[in-house]
């Protein structure tokens, strides 16, 4: 009786661990719990209550009713989108390019045209998140590749569209004004369907061989010609700073003529005769003064030839 009994008692435990195994398998495979990851906000599709809800989930750990509900994460962070020139593939997106690739964040080139239809390739980055109280939406009318059904044929057609209004000679001038246009209507048109756009950069203006050929050529002469304006122009201001030194030159002589010219006026205005004759008599008396008492032995006559005559001294 007491093998019997214990028998009983083994296989009755053993049956409820069977159970309780058969129940953590099951509640596996259900996988009732769900986590949101960082940067997601999770969308509910419920079947028994008419699909998908307008109640998200946020990050953490949630309960979801097993087989009639579904959760899916869309990301709700910044992301990001290049456009630039891979391997010179620069019509990567044309008027018939169709998008397929939600997942990819780095495209080609975008092809677009100026005022003077000049073709222009233009490489840019979009930075741009989901309006996180609307995911729910954008899911129900976009789904998942919102990004290339709404993001990037708008931003090609933001480009396009202002692009066009521009010569191409003004364009990388006017790059930042481009820019501006293009963010403000990008900013209204992904708007519409609750995305957010943070940024647009465009990052470079590229052209065909022929043209960025011409524009260079355009660069080579109007170098040239600055330089030889230049060079024109310090030959100018020489002859100009030689023609003021002659100037100057001359005036200085004029100058000093014209000096010159009024100290011998002067002179024959200030000379009279009662001049004249008070000094010969300070030259008689400074002859006087300087006399010693003797009278000369000799005297230069007027006659002949200069010779000197002798004077005799008869005394008193």
């Amino acid at each position: 009786m007491t093998l019997v009994k214990d028998i009983q008692q083994f296989f009755g435990t053993a049956k409820w661990i069977a159970i309780g195994v058969l129940l953590i398998l099951v509640v596996t495979a259900l996988n009732p719990f769900v986590t949101i990851d960082p940067g997601h906000t999770g969308v509910v599709f419920d079947k028994l209550r008419g699909g998908i809800q307008s109640s998200t989930h946020g990050e953490g750990l949630h309960f979801r009713l097993p087989i009639f509900q579904d959760v899916v994460q869309i990301p709700v962070r910044s992301q990001k989108i290049v456009f630039v020139n891979k391997s010179n593939n620069q019509l990567a997106y044309n008027k018939q390019t169709s998008f397929t690739s939600a997942k990819a964040t780095e495209y080609g080139s975008m092809f677009a045209a100026s005022s003077d239809l000049q073709d222009v390739y233009v490489d840019a980055v979009v930075t741009y998140h989901l309006d996180k109280a609307k995911v729910a939406s954008i899911y129900q009318d976009i789904g998942l590749d919102y990004e290339s059904k709404k993001v990037i044929p708008k931003t090609i057609d933001a480009v396009k569209t202002f692009t066009a209004k521009y010569k191409v000679s003004d364009i990388l001038t006017k790059r930042e004004e481009i820019k501006n246009l293009v963010q403000e209507y990008l900013t209204i048109e992904l708007a519409e369907d609750f995305i957010v756009l943070e940024d647009i950069n465009l990052t470079n203006f590229d052209f065909n061989a022929q043209f960025k050929a011409a524009i260079e050529q355009k660069q080579i002469e109007e170098q040239k010609a600055q330089k030889e304006e230049y060079i024109l122009r310090q030959i100018e201001i020489s002859s100009q700073q030689k023609v003021k030194k002659a100037e100057a030159e001359k005036q200085a002589k004029i100058l000093e003529g014209e000096g010159i010219g009024e100290f011998n006026r002067l002179l024959q205005t200030d000379i009279t005769p009662d001049i004249l004759e008070f000094k010969k008599l300070e030259n008689a008396k400074s002859a006087i003064e300087k006399w010693d008492g003797a009278y000369p032995a000799t005297y230069f006559g007027s006659g002949g030839e200069g010779s000197p005559i002798p004077l005799i001294n008869i005394g008193k």
